[in-house]
């Protein structure tokens, strides 16, 4: 029977007999298996220095298992060449392509008469064949598709200037236009090497932008001045220089970590906003805890907000995005007895349908809004509080500054 060629199926694994007829010559006696070609691109030229490797590969129902085992990898010479030799012998391998400066797909795998495309299963498309012990496969030809994408390589150091070493950190990208119309954000988990450094890519878009970096490690954060993209400039290098030293374990904040808490942090200085009903100002703010809140409030002349009347709250979920954050509502000085930051009556509250009891609670002195507006009592340093680090500022005179002439 002649194969002209073969595009794989879900799930297909490439038999043993099959490749034992492509093989150019087999040494059963020896161990490991060995696999040669090279690696070209779409339009058939070599791809040099790239890396190639044999993995074995297993799936096992709707997941699949890999990583933990041995990556057999040489690099691509001059004319796209590679040799693997010494592959343990399994079911299942697949090929892998790594490299640091490019995004890099598999589009084929030819050997001999067959030819494999990858399936559109996610779980597939590492095109697995089998390997016998001593087995020789020779001229495969791997065709891949590769594409430059610029890079920011960053250095990450705690404010004593140690790295932040072999760690995995929290990283995320604000992206801009040039002239506001748009943008996106990207962010996800990084790894650092022995000297802080890692690698992101970036999104590039057919207009210029602006991009901002920052990163997020033990609750400490850090973020780059504005840059912009150079045409043809393929990496930008930066240093983040974190706001604190390293955290005792016993005193890192619990649970994930504070993406939403890092986005607020890259974005601009927010600006007062003046309500036309009262003609107070208000601003939201990024804060550690309550009372980091009432310190910044305490700087600017202002107080925590207090929430008078419904129109007074709605117009607050309509100018500042509908997420949790810190009001002026506590009742630390007598357990039961409400007042706000600033001193006002209270005339005015939301509590949501779990605080049936009007909030009142022995351990819980200050409130939050939640995310659908109602509110929520929480205790400072409570579990629920460590991810609250917004809070909304009210000032009644919002003093503007304006330039004196010379008499």
């Amino acid at each position: 029977m002649n194969f002209q060629h073969f595009r794989q199926n879900l799930g297909f694994v490439v038999g043993i007999a099959v490749l034992c007829s492509l093989a150019a010559s087999s040494t059963f006696a020896q161990e490991g298996a060995t696999v040669s070609g090279r690696v070209v691109n779409e339009a058939g030229k070599p791809v040099v220095s790239i890396s190639i490797g044999i993995q074995p590969y297993k799936v096992m129902g709707n997941r699949r298992e890999e990583g933990f085992v041995e990556i057999w990898q040489r690099q691509t010479g001059l004319e796209g060449d590679f040799s693997i030799s010494q592959i343990m012998p399994a079911e299942s391998v697949r090929f892998v392509v790594q490299t640091e400066q490019t995004e890099t797909q598999i589009l084929s795998i030819e050997m001999g008469e067959f030819t494999l495309y990858p399936s559109d299963h996610p779980l597939f498309r590492g095109m697995q064949f089998s390997l016998e012990a001593g087995m020789e496969i020779e001229n495969v030809v791997i065709t891949v598709k590769t594409d430059i994408r610029p890079q920011v390589r960053a250095r990450v150091v705690f404010a004593d200037g140690t790295p932040v070493a072999n760690t995995q950190i929290y990283a995320r990208i604000l992206r801009r236009d040039l002239d506001g119309s748009g943008g996106g954000s990207s962010g996800g988990s990084a790894q650092t090497d022995a000297d802080g450094y890692f690698v992101e890519n970036l999104r590039v878009d057919d207009e210029p932008q602006f991009y901002v970096l920052g990163i997020e490690y033990q609750g400490l954060f850090a973020k780059a001045l504005p840059f912009i993209l150079h045409e043809g400039q393929p990496q930008v290098h930066l240093l983040l220089t974190l706001n604190g030293n390293p955290v005792p374990p016993a005193e890192r904040p619990p649970g994930p970590r504070m993406s939403e808490a890092l986005t607020t942090f890259l974005n601009p200085p927010t600006v007062w906003a003046v309500n036309p009903t009262n003609g107070h100002a208000y601003k939201r703010i990024y804060c550690h805890d309550i009372e980091d809140a009432m310190d910044q409030a305490t700087a600017e002349n202002a107080y925590l907000v207090s929430i008078n009347d419904k129109a007074e709250h709605e117009w607050l979920q309509g100018i500042f995005e509908r997420e949790r954050f810190w009001i002026g509502l506590n009742d630390v000085d007598e357990e039961g007895q409400w007042s706000w930051h600033s001193g006002e009556p209270v005339t005015y509250t939301n509590w949501g349908e779990h605080e049936r009891d009007g909030g009142n609670s022995e351990m819980k002195d200050y409130v939050v809004v939640g995310f659908g507006g109602r509110w929520q009592v929480v205790a400072p340093g409570g579990s629920g509080a460590h991810f609250i680090k917004k809070a909304i500022l009210e000032k009644v005179d919002l003093l503007v500054e304006t330039p004196v002439e010379d008499n």
